[in-house]
């Protein structure tokens, strides 16, 4: 019997970018809108028990093997699966609570699943946790599944990876590896660590003379409307603040080294494929399952970057990259492997197997299909076990407060760790103010 299951894809910012091939990889916009267009894609192709149905907000450049129909937003979107016979709901929740559309999930009575490409705060993830038929949060890799484990929705918590086509990335005539070239691969905002880069770039070029940067992104990837700086790459406070200081020449362009390509859609693939080292977030932040690392590793190009949240789980340490925890690390790791070409080499050959082992689409069909399953006989998501870095990002203290949630949190409001850290760092700034002054 097949089972209809709808997919919500708020591409609402992003109207002319074309999600329609999957195949060939991510076409320029946001890894979770891309992937929210993916997913349904390859659960149709590779076939299952469950039928997907996209609902988006622009529905002109969606792919053609998925039923979709158009909405204005998530709370138009479950009521339109409910309409149309779908069984299950799966959208992406936001970090604040959203009590209208969870307070619609329990009124329609429709089994939702909450995919979690940013961590809801604390509070979202308690009223989540009391919504009835909102019945599983599916983290997208294992760190972040780890760092909400002593949260409210412990029960209804799990983890499925991203999937990735290794095959469709192929190009037919890959060009070979141009040594000093260095890519950067992603959105040129804050919380993506470029300007972590392009403050460590003066010393790279110290170090390694012939290096040469390209950067592919935007600081419009998520909004095409966005307002640009002098140079057109991002928000202009970002460019002048953190990356003007740094990679400007005297006469206010761009060093002779670095190269801004803005927004590209397959056709990125080409300098992917030539670039020695690649470059997804340096610190890590927002990261759960970094779309970007997996690129560059596909197209056999080692990755440096940050040992920090979902990149300890896409990238594998000394295997097929190099992660550091400072600008020192970031600049030693590039300049290591640009002056070591085989060894770099070796790191992107293994980076293939490692995608191709990790991510591949007919694992995450399955595992979409296996929690599919579940919870409609009634099931809970499979339980995970944490991973044994238990010194990273204090997860000790995770694993002993879990204990405490799961006994306190059926009486009151316990909370996270995570919480516990966003409650105490107003108090620590201010104290850290007060005591400069």
């Amino acid at each position: 019997m097949i089972t209809k299951v709808a997919f919500y894809l708020e591409n609402r910012a992003i109207p002319t970018v074309d999600l329609s091939e999957p195949e060939l990889g991510n076409p320029g916009c946001g890894g979770t809108e891309f992937l929210f267009a993916a997913l349904p894609y390859y659960l149709a192709k590779l076939g299952s028990d469950y039928k997907p149905v996209l609902l988006a907000n622009h529905i002109n450049k969606l792919p053609v093997n998925v039923e979709h129909l158009q909405v204005s937003d998530v709370i138009e979107a479950v009521q339109q699966a409910k309409e149309c016979g779908c069984k299950i709901f799966v959208y992406r929740p936001r970090r604040h609570t959203e009590k209208a559309l969870l307070n619609e999930i329990d009124a329609l009575k429709i089994t939702t699943v909450a995919w979690a490409h940013i961590t809801p705060l604390g509070e979202h993830l308690r009223v989540m946790s009391r919504t009835q038929y909102l019945k599983a949060l599916v983290c997208v890799e294992h760190e972040q599944h780890d760092l909400a484990r002593d949260s409210a929705i412990w029960r209804k918590l799990t983890y499925i990876v991203n999937g990735f086509d290794v095959e469709g990335f192929r190009l037919p005539a890959p060009p070979t590896k141009e040594p000093g070239l260095v890519a950067y691969l992603g959105a040129l905002l804050p919380q993506k660590g470029f300007h972590l880069l392009a403050k460590a770039w003066p010393k790279i070029l110290k170090r390694c003379p012939n290096a040469r940067l390209a950067v592919i992104g935007t600081g419009a990837l998520y909004n095409e409307d966005a307002k640009l700086g002098p140079w057109g790459i991002a928000d202009s406070r970002y460019e002048e603040l953190y990356i003007l200081p740094y990679l400007a020449g005297s006469d206010g362009q761009p060093l002779p080294s670095v190269t801004f390509l803005g927004r590209l859609g397959a056709e990125k693939k080409e300098v992917l494929y030539r670039a020695m080292v690649g470059i997804p977030n340096p610190g890590g932040q927002t990261e759960n399952c970094p779309g970007s690392a997996l690129e560059f590793q596909a197209a056999g190009t080692a990755v440096v970057s940050g040992a920090f949240y979902g990149l300890l789980d896409t990238v594998s340490d000394s295997q097929t990259g190099l992660l550091g925890r400072s600008e020192d690390d970031l600049v030693t790791n590039i300049c290591k492997l640009l002056n070591n070409p085989e060894r770099a080499n070796e790191l992107g050959k293994n980076g293939i197997r490692f995608v191709e082992h990790r991510y591949n689409y007919t694992a995450v069909v399955a595992a979409w299909s296996e929690l599919f399953t579940r919870i409609s006989k009634g099931h809970a998501p499979k339980r995970i076990p944490s991973k044994p870095n238990l010194h990273q990002h204090h997860k000790w203290l995770i694993a002993l407060n879990r204990y405490f949630q799961i006994v306190f949190g059926l009486f009151i409001p316990w909370p996270s760790v995570i919480e516990i850290k966003a409650r105490l760092m107003p108090a620590l700034k201010l104290f850290i103010n007060r005591g400069s002054e």
